[in-house]
């Protein structure tokens, strides 16, 4: 995979710092949590809404910071969840006097990233509540996962809480209204090839030709043929 990078080690700042350069009027890079947000946050008006993730998801979540969306994203290193004090730094930023709502994608590192972090904050009396996503049907019941993923059912989510949090709406109403939204919406990932990280310069796993990759995270492959797919289990 041929792709231009100045350092691994340094690919997530550098896009961070990036994305901010690009964007001054309306977005801030703040180094020590990873963390963009919005230049005009926070607002006393309304909720902010935080997410942090794995980086190399992009679009999400670094690049869907605005109006009617995130307030803030302090992602982790890539595929991998923020650091608990990335959260807890990027939260008392962004901390409004109507509250801020965690989106969590349901991985085990983000979990127990964004919950640690959420406990020492209601330590300190910041009021935060927390929105667990699960579109991904494919792993729903998979030994190998936390249950359902978060993946592209992420940005309904985040798009509907984003415009109802611009509007005023409260971190009570901003939770009933994401989890009816995410209640109605199921994803299934595909993958034909595996990714190349920067740092490891090398595909992550094999997918043969003739076989796709079915569900983030999950052990589950089909084989393909001329007209139809046979599904085989397949531990790695």
């Amino acid at each position: 995979m041929k792709k231009f990078v100045n350092d691994p080690k340094q690919f997530v700042p550098e896009m961070l710092k990036g994305i901010a350069l690009a964007n001054p009027e309306t977005l801030r890079y703040v180094p020590e949590y990873n963390l963009i947000m919005r230049a005009d946050a926070p607002n006393d008006n309304k909720v902010s809404i935080v997410q942090g993730s794995g980086s190399g998801h992009e679009p999400a979540h670094v690049m869907i910071v605005g109006k009617g969306m995130l307030d803030g994203a302090c992602p982790g290193d890539v595929f991998a969840a923020p650091p608990m004090d990335y959260v807890v730094g990027a939260t008392k930023l962004l901390a409004s006097a109507k509250g801020v709502l965690h989106l969590v994608n349901n991985y085990t590192g983000d979990r127990l990233a964004f919950e640690m972090a959420t406990e020492l904050l209601d330590a300190e009396g910041v009021t935060v509540k927390t929105l667990i996503i699960d579109d991904d049907v494919s792993v729903k019941d998979s030994t190998y996962t936390v249950g359902r993923r978060g993946v592209a059912g992420n940005f309904f989510v985040l798009k509907a809480v984003g415009a109802a949090a611009e509007q005023g709406a409260s971190l009570d109403e901003l939770i009933a209204l994401g989890q009816r939204v995410n209640g109605v919406t199921r994803s299934m990932g595909m993958a034909l090839s595996s990714c190349t990280p920067p740092a490891k310069g090398s595909p992550l796993f094999e997918i043969a030709d003739d076989e796709m990759e079915m569900g983030v995270g999950s052990p589950r492959r089909a084989r393909a043929a001329p007209h139809q797919a046979h599904q085989r289990q397949c531990h790695r």
